[in-house]
């Protein structure tokens, strides 16, 4: 498992993006669609944190998150049965977001933050 990410849940999504790319001088690439941002170089994401909150399924934004650590694995898949054998409780099961181009599962720390398992699915 190596990092890949910081994903910022931001409450607008356009004005996060602003400040990162236009303030700051990040380069990367967005999807506007998907509200999602990511600066390679600086190991960074931007999500709308609604649209999180509708995949792991917590109920209020506002309670949400204010973000994701997002590690690579080769097989989501494996890395999801290995932890979950060592007593990790996912948020959600392996899933394909095929619009993200990723396969991806979430559980938390014991802070409560919360984890991606991430592997690119793209061709």
């Amino acid at each position: 498992m190596k990092f890949h990410a910081i994903r910022l849940l931001v409450k607008n999504f356009h004005e996060s993006l602003a400040f990162y790319r236009d303030v700051l001088g990040f380069s990367g690439w967005q999807n506007d669609d998907l509200e999602y941002a990511y600066f390679e170089e600086q190991q960074l994401a931007l999500f709308a944190r609604g649209r999180m909150v509708n995949l792991i399924g917590e109920g209020d934004p506002t309670s949400s998150s204010q973000c994701v650590l997002q590690f690579e694995v080769d097989e989501v898949d494996d890395a999801f049965d290995r932890l979950q054998k060592k007593g990790i409780h996912f948020i959600t099961r392996p899933t394909d977001m095929t619009e993200w181009g990723s396969r991806v599962a979430h559980f938390r720390d014991p802070d409560g933050n919360v984890i991606e398992l991430y592997q690119s699915i793209r061709k």
